[in-house]
């Protein structure tokens, strides 16, 4: 389902969020592309359960000063076998008669037990580059097509969604969207079955105050309000 911002901020549907020198041993489905010399000793890796699309690990470690812990912590168990990471996210921008918005997707969260404003954003599947995931995830999520030319920027490396307790990690692709043309005149979902997901359009010179105005009655992702702040005080920032 499609909703543009400024109506979502007014659907009364939209519940409010609930209250509710050492030597590293080898973690087996954590990064590696990146070098480091680990300050930590670590030993005695344990799997604690295994499913279909994660496993949780823990880990004894020993800080050099001598004091130990244990670190407890998710691997997604689906990474391609030639990915460094393990899905992506789409930041794309729809220009559509003469304005310009943000493609974020409204998703009920399981863990979160509430709606969450998301980029688009999916898994990459065995033998599919990054480019690829992202035009077949932004298609299925939002009903929005573009080409591989379309494409304005991929990150590289990897970059972790939440390294204090998961080797998850995307690359983020950029996608410029022609809402003009005859494809995406009536764009049409291909969810999964038990997806749950609506399309928000948000007007990119009015993302900030959109977020102030839901901030307390959806859950938003860290990744969209961050990005949104950079947006809105890039000026700022760069000192202009």
């Amino acid at each position: 389902m499609l909703k543009i911002a400024d109506e979502l901020a007014k659907d009364s549907s939209v519940p409010a969020p609930v209250v509710n020198s050492a030597t590293s041993a080898d973690i087996s489905s954590t990064p590696t592309a990146l070098p480091t010399e680990c300050p930590y000793q670590l030993s005695d890796e344990k799997v604690v359960y295994t499913g279909r699309w994660l496993s949780t690990k823990q880990v004894k470690f020993r800080t050099q000063s001598g004091n130990e812990g244990v670190w407890q912590f998710s691997n997604r168990t689906t990474r391609p076998e030639k990915s460094v990471v393990d899905g992506v996210d789409v930041l794309a921008v729809l220009k559509k008669s003469g304005k310009r918005y943000f493609i974020l997707v409204r998703q009920w969260r399981i863990p979160m037990n509430g709606w969450c404003l998301e980029f688009p954003a999916g898994l990459i599947d065995e033998n599919e580059t990054v480019e690829e995931a992202a035009l077949r995830e932004l298609r299925e999520e939002t009903g929005y097509s573009a080409k591989l030319e379309n494409i304005i920027h991929k990150t590289n490396g990897i970059q972790g969604l939440d390294p204090g307790l998961t080797s998850d990690s995307l690359q983020f692709v950029l996608i410029e969207v022609d809402g003009d043309a005859p494809e995406n005149a009536t764009p049409q979902q291909k969810l999964d079955h038990t997806e749950a997901i609506d399309v928000i359009l948000v007007e990119c010179d009015k993302a900030f105050e959109y977020l102030k105005s839901v901030e307390n009655s959806i859950h938003i992702e860290a990744m969209v309000y961050s990005f949104v702040l950079g947006h809105q005080f890039s000026a700022k920032f760069s000192g202009r």
